[in-house]
């Protein structure tokens, strides 16, 4: 049982080792995660807003 955990130990890893190798993380200032954090909070609300309101 203890080999398999750590055969899916090793591949979790390996795992997020490809996805930050395919899917680069970009760094947002505070300002900006708190835009995003509003915006979702408003999504899951079910409140709309038109693209433009948003990036305009």
């Amino acid at each position: 049982m203890e080999l398999i955990y750590k055969e899916l130990k090793d591949l979790k890893n390996e795992v997020e080792t490809v996805k930050y190798a395919l899917i680069p993380e970009e760094k947002v200032s505070a300002k900006e995660l708190a835009q995003i954090r509003k915006i979702k909070k408003e999504m899951e609300a079910g409140k709309e807003k038109s693209f433009k309101q948003i990036f305009c």
